[in-house]
């Protein structure tokens, strides 16, 4: 289907999903899918409530880069469930890290899921290998610590 870039007040950039397309999903067990712009390679995401109703999908800066999007554009949208562990890509040095430290590997895996997305995404923003093992191992020593808010962790 095809989609307009609209954009927040906030700044952020979304599409405007139908709720045919989200009870569809949900009727499955689906409230996160992943979400392929013109047939490229799917990213995950989830279809979120608007507040003066309706839902969406929000486009990050990464997305919006690679797929050279902006507000306005029309782009072809395709949705399909997620059926991945953790609705989220999961950075191989981060699960080298944890299954290189059981403790913290207990105290993960017994997160919300959407405490364990947040932290994988710490690890995955972060551009080179070096730096991703250092927020990895840093992760871990916080979860040991007690401190599992990735708003917690920089």
């Amino acid at each position: 289907m095809e989609y307009l870039v609209e954009k927040f007040g906030s700044g952020m950039h979304y599409i405007r999903v139908e709720e045919s397309v989200v009870e569809l999903f949900a009727a499955q067990g689906h409230k996160r899918v992943l979400c392929s712009i013109g047939g490229a390679d799917p990213f995950h995401c989830a279809f979120m409530p608007k507040k003066e109703g309706g839902y969406f999908v929000n486009l990050g800066a990464a997305v919006r880069k690679k797929h050279k999007i902006a507000e306005g554009s029309r782009i072809e949208v395709s949705f399909s469930p997620d059926t991945s562990e953790y609705q989220f890509e999961e950075p191989e040095v981060f699960r080298e890290v944890l299954r290189s430290d059981p403790e913290a590997e207990v105290i993960f895996r017994s997160l919300t899921p959407g405490r364990q997305r947040g932290l994988m995404y710490l690890v995955q923003s972060v551009k080179s290998e070096e730096q991703r093992i250092v927020r990895s191992l840093k992760i871990a020593a916080h979860l040991k610590a007690g401190i599992s808010d990735p708003r917690m962790i920089k």
